[in-house]
């Protein structure tokens, strides 16, 4: 997300007396403290917040002691995120010491540390040793030859049918089986490989530890629905499917295979994304969202991307009034317009900030989206809080400002 807000802050610099913000007109980003924000949730099983949390001016960034080292999560929806991930290692590492795991192990003929070993050192034979059954292969076959090289299913794990049992460990947890926080990686690949090796029944030996389980997605109406895809379907499938809906929607051939293809979505993201921009019924130029979303070049962005469109769908389902989106000359984010011929920004904004950074960002929009034929009501609906500095600032502009809107 940073790299946007990189950009808010440059590109947008659209004239040079939009971006002239008086000292007296701006202010610094605030500082907050874990304590008072996090409550009980600062410190955990395997975790600890440091207390000072500052913002940029859009996102609260957290510093996050664990085992593996400091990990920095930017925004207050990926600090959630994360505290499930933590709480699903330690009830995966709970899960994995006790005797059903065990036996499982056993059952196999291995023993974790050499379990592991012998599938890195020698696949072929480790495929061949604990391969039991096809399954779902055969219908699986097409969309994985369409899909080679797009999804992030190990092959290995694929033929072994690791790639289910990850699906179905990572479903009773609650977390995204195709996570990119290392650790809970590492956790589901020695869980999912024993899993498969040992001919462990997942549904019966892995019991989710309280606080660990929930759904991989928030806002939306489908959250069980994607849930139970990612459990069933294959990276590859899902990306059929996704593909199928893209192309349906009216998103152009080209644009979908560059989004599809984009290794910094997850098939969680993707498919989040699409279900969302589904149900958000029939939309005018899709591409305008979707082009900026097929060029995002790092994970910040991409979950970025994928948060701010469950945020639309979110808002659709009860207000009804998006009817498309527009790309405003400068600005490196689509809006969305409205049936008033308004426009309308939302955002996963923690605390926004009235800084010099913002102040030109915000200006350079209004400027150029009135300049390109919007008439109607602006709008900026955030997650979060704004400063009554940037309030007052935004109001001058012709901007409303809607906060805690998705509490």
């Amino acid at each position: 997300m940073h790299s946007f807000f990189k950009l808010a802050g440059l590109a947008l610099l659209i004239t040079t007396a939009a971006a002239g913000a008086r000292a007296a007109d701006v202010e610094n980003p605030p500082t907050f403290k874990a304590s008072t924000l996090l409550g009980p949730q600062a410190q955990g099983p395997g975790y600890k917040v440091a207390q000072s949390v500052p913002s940029n001016g859009y996102v609260r960034i957290y510093t996050v002691q664990t085992p593996w080292g400091s990990d920095v999560v930017r925004g207050d929806h990926r600090l959630q995120t994360r505290f499930k991930e933590l709480a699903a290692i330690d009830a995966m590492e709970q899960t994995s010491q006790s005797k059903e795991f065990g036996n499982a192990l056993v059952k196999a003929g291995l023993k974790p540390v050499q379990f592991a070993g012998k599938l890195v050192t020698a696949p072929v034979d480790t495929v061949k040793n604990t391969v039991s059954g096809v399954g779902n292969l055969f219908n699986s076959i097409g969309s994985g030859i369409r899909n080679m090289g797009k999804t992030q299913e190990n092959a290995v794990q694929s033929i072994t049918g690791a790639a289910k049992q990850r699906r179905l460990i990572a479903y009773n947890y609650g977390v995204d089986p195709y996570s990119q926080f290392p650790p809970l990686k590492q956790k589901l690949d020695q869980m999912s490989n024993a899993a498969a090796a040992g001919g462990l029944v997942v549904t019966g030996a892995f019991i989710a530890i309280p606080g660990a389980a929930g759904t991989v997605i928030s806002n939306v109406s489908t959250a069980g629905t994607l849930n139970e895809m990612l459990r069933d379907y294959s990276a590859a499938q899902l990306l059929d499917m996704n593909r199928k809906s893209l192309l349906k929607m009216g998103v152009s051939s080209g644009l979908v295979e560059q989004l599809l293809a984009n290794p910094n979505y997850t098939p969680t993201d993707m498919t989040a994304m699409t279900g969302a921009l589904g149900g958000m019924g029939k939309l005018k130029n899709l591409d305008a969202l979707l082009g900026l979303a097929a060029q995002v070049a790092n994970r910040d962005d991409a979950e970025f991307m994928r948060w701010r469109v469950e945020l639309m769908a979110s808002y659709q389902q009860k207000m009804k009034s998006i009817t498309g989106f527009i790309a405003i000359a400068g600005v490196p984010l689509p809006m969305a317009t409205t049936r008033d011929n308004g426009l309308l920004g939302i955002f996963p904004f923690d605390a926004l900030s009235w800084t010099a950074s913002t102040s030109q960002a915000i200006t350079s929009v209004t400027q150029a989206a009135r300049a390109q034929g919007i008439t109607g009501p602006m709008n900026l609906v955030i997650t979060g809080t704004t400063t009554p500095l940037a309030q007052k600032q935004q109001a001058k502009l012709g901007w409303s400002v809607q906060q805690q809107a998705f509490n």
